[in-house]
């Protein structure tokens, strides 16, 4: 707990009272009497795109209209001394609201699980305690819809510090992130990885999604691979998803498919995610788009020099000087 802002027990269930109501009012999900309830998860990496491709793509589509998501910013207006903190700053605010927020969203997904609401969870990576959660769901019936993201660690690094550059100066909640602590979620990752596939196997109807998000797609995150749960312990690959054929990279030469059978049975996701994270940006288009890619957003920068760390021109300065030489 933060020792600037202490909040107790009371304030988390007074918190919880206030989000209760609205929301949790949704319908959820009965098949012949039965409750049979659902959970949407976007996971990759800080700097992968995951809000993103949940709220301009996923949510968009409608189907997720009576899933309850278990983490939203304004959730941190909630914390006692949430005022109090408001004049040191949006980077200020965010650090000394985590503990509060992690203790809140702890609540809602209890609660939403043990009443089988359809949930929305994302997840960076960054806590080895998501790998014990796909089990836990699965068991309570869960059906799971995991969107993996795989994207380049330095190229999401640049898009940590690029949103943070822009989030600053729209006075929008936000944290920078160092590229050690997304290597270190790789640390991480291949047990929450395997754990969301996993969970994939064990309810039909089940599917998994992995994304390739970068500079050879354009920043979009683009469907690679698409397999699906015909019945409990396979994974069957898909020839599309939703009917849009996969992107096919020159760069690197991975057949992205995701099986599970009696005869493989064993996760395959993390191998194909890790590959695109630690590939090197080594072509010359490549270079030469980090590089304008870190001038723009060291630019912006510039105009907000007093409410930015010297971490993030420093990491910024780095880059361009990395991907600027031949």
């Amino acid at each position: 707990m933060s020792s600037l802002y202490p909040f107790t027990d009371t304030d988390l269930h007074l918190a919880f009272r206030k989000v209760v109501d609205t929301l949790f009012d949704k319908k959820r999900d009965y098949v012949d009497g039965v409750l049979k309830p659902k959970m949407l998860i976007i996971a990759g990496a800080q700097g992968s795109g995951k809000t993103y491709l949940l709220e301009k793509t996923l949510l968009k589509s409608g189907r997720y209209d009576n899933y309850v998501r278990l983490y939203e910013t304004h959730f941190r207006e909630l914390h006692p001394h949430y005022r109090a903190m408001e004049d040191k700053g949006v980077l200020h605010v965010y650090e000394h609201t985590e503990p509060f927020i992690w203790r809140l969203g702890a609540m809602i997904c209890s609660y939403a699980m043990e009443n089988k609401y359809n949930i929305i969870m994302e997840t960076a990576l960054d806590s080895p305690h998501f790998a014990d959660f796909p089990l836990d769901a699965a068991q309570k019936g869960y059906q799971s819809e995991v969107h993996l993201i795989a994207c380049q660690k330095e190229f999401s690094h640049w898009s940590t510090l690029d949103r943070v550059v822009n989030s600053v100066g729209n006075h929008e909640l936000e944290r920078v992130v160092s590229l050690t602590q997304i290597e270190e979620a790789q640390i991480n990752g291949r047990s929450i990885i395997d754990a969301f596939e996993n969970a994939c196997i064990e309810v039909p109807g089940s599917e998994i999604v992995i994304y390739r998000r970068g500079l050879e797609t354009e920043k979009n995150s683009l469907p690679v691979c698409h397999s699906t749960c015909p019945e409990k312990g396979l994974l069957v690959p898909q020839q599309t998803y939703q009917g849009r054929a996969f992107f096919r990279g020159a760069d690197l030469k991975i057949n992205f498919k995701v099986q599970r059978s009696p005869q493989a049975d064993f996760p395959c996701s993390y191998i194909q995610y890790a590959q695109v994270v630690h590939a090197g940006l080594l072509g010359s288009e490549h270079r030469r788009a980090m590089a304008e890619l870190n001038c723009k957003t060291l630019g912006q920068a510039q105009r907000l020099m007093s409410q930015l760390p010297v971490d993030v021109y420093r990491e910024l300065c780095l880059y361009v000087l990395k991907y600027a030489q031949r």
